[in-house]
Formats: C-alpha cells, structure tokens, sequence
C-alpha cells in the first residue's frame, strides 16, 4: 500500500473536491466514511476506486474483515492523520474513506411502487426516505429537481448503507414519472383540498408516492399530473407531518396492503 503525508499530493487535491456537489456530478464518483460504510460499498454492485485508511487506524484495517473483501482494482493508500482530517468531514472519523463511483440505475416496470421525493431539502429526511423505501420493498426512489444532493455526508449517513440497495434516480424534468404513468403507475399526491382518506385508496397496484418541500409541500408540476390526491388523516389537528414520517406513513399503508395485514 502506497504512503501519502502531504497535503498537496495530486490525488488528495482531486479528493478534497468531491466534497462538492459540482465535483461529484462531474466525476460520478462521492465519498463514505466509517468501516461499515465501506464495507457495504464493497459488498455491492459498485466499483470502489480508492480506499484511504489514516495511520492510527491502519491496524483496525488489517484486522478487520474488509481487507479480504477489497477488490484488486481497487487501490488502497495509508494516510497521515493529518491528510486524513482534510478529506473527511465527521468530527470523530473512524479512519477509512472510500471513493465510490456511481453506476447506471435500471427503470423497472414491474408491479410495485416508487417514492417520488419532491424537492425535499432536508438531509435527513432525504436519508430517511431512501432508507424506508429501501426497508418497505420499493422499486426505487425518484428525485425532481431542486432536492437535496443525495450524496452530500448528512444524507448518505441518514441513509444507514441503503444508498447501495434501492435504485435512486434523478428524474428533474418528470419524464420518468411520466413514462411511469404510461405505463400503468398511478401518481398519488397529498393534499389539503381533498377529501379522500388515503387509508381508504386501493395501493396493491402500480403506484408512485410523492412526498413534497417540508415548507412548500408538493410542487405544482407534480400536483397537476398526479392521479389521485388524498390526505394523511391527522385527528389532533396538527397542520402537517413531517416529510419523511409522511413518506413512511404512505409506504408503509402499501406494504400492509399487498401483505393483507
């Protein structure tokens, strides 16, 4: 394994970028930290380019079972834990980063549902989202435009590895959502101008979830195509929920109807 001790290597520089969104939509690469982050970014179908292990936490790294794991083309560099604290972005780094490269993502057609997160800002409930459409059984996760960059640290750590286990696709101009609808999905939208309990909506078919702005709501490009807009029936009178504890409400009616609970 190759040493690095100055801040100014090449490859360091070219890492610090990818702690910025232009970077990594440039490169189609994003970091993650922590051994078991980078442990499920190596059990999965992505290609891990680089793995930087800082000094202290070098023989944590030869321990642990992720080395016998590590594919040959992936290279692996032991750092100065002063380098170290320049690409990483938690206070208390566990000592491994992992550059991930992004990979192309399938539209499946099949009978289900998707989760459509609709300018949603907040990193944690994007991560939240992500990690229940992928625990609920979802065919994936849509993203419009003006949503919050799901490879940012907040989110993929909110998103507890589920990044690498549910397909989770930019659609900013709805042309897959429109596509998806042409070919069966319906597109359910929450509102306050409805009268139609959402618990009372058949969701054992092709169904897309929309979850809208935590201040805005759903956006008027979605609300206008949507198929069916219900309500979250809410008895103690609050005005709303929470985007994510919305998402997962909604998820997890279809759940309970497809399983007859």
């Amino acid at each position: 394994m190759e040493h690095i001790e100055s801040k100014d290597n090449l490859l360091i520089k070219d890492i610090r970028k990818l702690k910025e969104k232009k970077h990594r939509v440039s490169s189609n690469m994003f970091l993650v930290e922590g051994f078991r982050f980078a442990q499920e970014a190596i059990d999965s179908g992505f290609d891990v380019v680089n793995i930087f292990i800082s000094e202290r936490a070098e023989l944590k790294y030869e321990n642990f079972c992720i080395k016998n794991k590590v594919n040959e083309n992936t290279k692996v560099y032991i750092v100065s834990d002063n380098v170290f604290k320049g690409i990483c972005d938690t206070d208390n780094p566990q000592g491994i980063i992992a550059v991930v490269r992004n990979k192309p993502l399938e539209i499946k057609y099949d009978n289900g549902f998707y989760v459509l997160a609709d300018r949603i800002q907040d990193p944690g409930n994007m991560g939240t989202i992500i990690r229940t459409a992928h625990a609920s059984g979802a065919l994936g996760v849509l993203i419009t435009k003006g949503t919050v960059d799901i490879y940012n640290e907040k989110t993929l750590r909110a998103t507890m590895g589920s990044i690498f286990k549910i397909p989770v696709i930019y659609d900013e101009d709805l042309y897959i959502v429109k596509k998806l609808r042409d070919v069966g999905f319906e597109l359910v939208a929450s509102s306050l101008d409805t009268d139609k309990n959402f618990y009372d909506v058949d969701l054992k078919g092709k169904i897309i979830i929309s979850v809208g702005n935590e201040g805005n709501g759903i956006s008027s490009e979605v609300y206008n195509i949507s198929d069916l807009k219900i309500k979250i029936p809410m008895p103690g009178g609050a005005e709303s929920l929470n985007a994510a504890v919305a998402a997962s409400i909604m998820m997890y009616e279809v759940v309970r109807q497809k399983n007859n609970i």
